[in-house]
């Protein structure tokens, strides 16, 4: 499993909006143009396909987290889903956003290297009909929202064997949105009538993924 990231409390810089500066113990903000595509190595060869029995590395602690629009993120769970989702949610929520982009590029690896190649394509990763779908809806939501600029902050990985080519990093923030509209109608189909998920509610959705994903 992921371990958990080192956060501190989001702290409003001088003259800034409702975007807020994740720090982690380095006390290092990150702004909108200081994009991370990738983490410290975790994958080693060999470790590409997930089975049964495998146990995935843990991550190291990354140094920042980026910025992100606690209004924005609000929103979009509103208009997803008619949930209520609050700042202190938005770690559970890049924790989930971290470990499904990871899962998914972990089969796109493995599919990379078992048709020869050194560089992942899009077509390796392991996108089903209902993420596709799920994609697609987020992209008519997000003409309202407008999630998808700090999506690009969220699109991070950790090092790979096999690197993803410019085409694919460029997808990582539509999958994400697709990803969150899904995670958001899951609380609904598990629980019709929560509207402030809990801990409980967190934890029962990142199982469902868990299974499929």
């Amino acid at each position: 499993m992921f371990t958990p990231l080192s956060l501190r409390t989001p702290v409003r810089l001088p003259g800034q909006s409702d975007d807020w500066a994740w720090q982690s113990n380095t006390g290092k903000p990150i702004g909108p143009g200081m994009r991370m595509r990738s983490r410290a190595p975790v994958a080693q060869a060999g470790e590409e396909a997930q089975g049964a029995g495998t146990t995935r590395r843990p991550q190291p602690e990354v140094t920042a987290m980026p910025v992100m629009s606690i209004a924005r993120f609000e929103r979009f769970f509103r208009a997803a889903a008619g949930l209520d989702v609050h700042k202190n949610d938005l770690k559970r929520y890049n924790d989930f956003v971290d470990a499904k982009l990871y899962d998914l590029l972990t089969v796109a690896q493995a599919t990379a290297k078992a048709n020869g190649r050194d560089v992942i394509q899009t077509s390796d990763l392991p996108i089903t009909k209902g993420l596709q779908e799920s994609i697609h809806r987020f992209r008519k939501i997000d003409q309202e929202v407008e999630l998808k600029p700090i999506l690009e902050q969220l699109a991070t990985h950790p090092a790979l064997d096999r690197t993803p080519d410019e085409e694919t990093e460029a997808t990582y923030p539509d999958i994400i949105g697709g990803l969150s509209l899904a995670l958001a109608q899951s609380f609904k189909i598990l629980h019709p009538d929560l509207k402030n998920p809990q801990t409980q509610h967190w934890d029962e959705a990142r199982a469902v993924f868990d299974l499929l994903l």
